[in-house]
């Protein structure tokens, strides 16, 4: 059993990361196109290019911190990617240095650059999990901890964000926002890093070429059933739960309500920081698997309802219910990644896979996103097509997936010893 200071400098480091993540996820869209004037398809566009980047980087840094991992600690990778994400962040949300014509392409180029920045810190630290201990009941507490950690960061990062005005084209939210959140959120990636220790020592990696070490970490796809159905779970609960962040703002920004959509950025945040223990108790007692179902159910109906509701109470009640199921979701997938690398590491090759697993999982997770903003991009085409009924949609298919195509869950936190 982890003592409570060490689940909770484990922890610290997800305050930092989750402010670039909701940056990223809630703000960055809307940055662009309303406050840079950049087309919806353009914008889309630039969030799909840092997906497609990162199945290569994220996929690299997964398999060097497995080979590396008996030499460079995990901690350390967190403590160079986090930094150097939050400084990117800044230079994301500044005003262009350049010509208004070359104003995408510098969207594009720091885009792509913050996204290898965060890869770099935030893929081991997922893979912290596995190796810090090897027990399903300190999994839970790590990822509960995390969650509202998390939680905490992305609801100081709204209310950051909100503080400031946003209004008339100026960016002030975001350009005086981002590095008052780095300031923050440099201390917390140095308390994961001297905060926390490996417990669980990866088998020693083949010695092979960087090449072939690639190759294999994307054969462990068609090779592990177990990751595979992990990966499903995230692409269909990750698009849901990213649709319904990325179209906060556009949804109050639809119904002449800006201002509201801000304060709603705030809901994510508090809602995980609220509900975390409260779903992992559920999970605690009728399983992840199970409650990532009831989640899932319960995100589908919100939106169904928000769909027919009318007004700012009616929107801002069914958003409340769906953002509380998207959290549930949420917390279930990322505590269900140690039963899949666990999987993984029974394969009989000699080589450590926690930081693959991640990789592979924080690569959907992006994807997932990325999709996300496609979807988005369409409604804002096509005003006709409600916001909501994307999430419906999307929040459907995530529970089919959870139903029919379920991920593999370890063994039952309460007979766990």
């Amino acid at each position: 059993m982890l003592r409570r200071r060490e689940i909770w400098s484990y922890a610290a480091g997800d305050f930092g990361f989750n402010t670039v993540w909701q940056s990223i996820e809630l703000y960055l869209l809307f940055y662009y196109i309303r406050q840079l004037g950049i087309a919806p398809a353009v914008a889309s566009s630039i969030f799909l290019a840092g997906a497609a980047a990162d199945w290569l980087m994220d996929m690299l840094v997964g398999v060097f911190a497995d080979r590396l991992a008996a030499r460079v600690p995990l901690g350390a990778w967190v403590s160079i990617g986090g930094p150097l994400s939050v400084l990117i962040l800044c230079a994301t949300f500044a005003p262009p240095p350049v010509p208004a014509g070359y104003v995408p392409w510098y969207a594009l180029i720091t885009y792509l650059a913050l996204r290898c920045a965060y890869g770099i810190g935030n893929i081991p630290y997922g893979a912290l999990t596995a190796r810090i201990s090897a027990d399903p009941v300190d999994h839970l507490r790590l990822t509960g901890a995390r969650m509202q950690a998390a939680a905490t960061g992305g609801l100081v990062a709204a209310a950051v964000y909100a503080m400031f005005p946003a209004g008339g084209g100026s960016g002030a939210a975001f350009s005086l926002g981002a590095p008052l959140l780095a300031g923050l959120a440099v201390p917390t990636f140095f308390a994961t890093t001297f905060g926390t220790r490996i417990r669980v020592a990866p088998v020693r990696s083949p010695d092979r070429e960087v090449g072939r070490a690639l190759a294999g970490a994307l054969a462990l796809l068609t090779r592990s059933a177990a990751l595979r159905r992990l990966i499903a779970t995230i692409l269909a609960v990750g698009l849901a739960v990213s649709l319904i962040n990325v179209s906060l703002l556009f949804v109050f920004d639809r119904i002449g309500a800006q201002r509201w959509g801000y304060y709603a950025a705030l809901l994510p945040a508090l809602s995980l920081l609220v509900t975390t223990p409260l779903w992992t108790q559920a999970a605690s007692r009728i399983g992840q698997v199970s409650t990532l179902r009831i989640a899932a159910a319960l995100m589908f109906t919100a939106a169904l309802l928000g769909i027919i509701g009318h007004g700012i109470a009616a929107t801002l009640a069914s958003v409340s219910v769906v953002i509380i199921a998207s959290q549930g979701v949420s917390v279930m997938f990322w505590s269900l990644v140690p039963a899949t690398v666990a999987a993984c590491e029974r394969d009989g090759t000699a080589a450590g896979y926690a930081a693959q697993v991640y990789a592979a999982a924080t690569i959907a997770r992006k994807l997932a996103q990325a999709f996300a903003t496609q979807v988005l991009a369409f409604t804002l085409i096509v005003p006709a097509f409600p916001v909501l009924g994307g999430v419906a949609m999307a929040a459907l298919f995530a529970l089919l997936c959870a139903v029919f195509y379920s991920p593999l869950e370890g063994p039952s936190p309460a007979h766990s010893t």
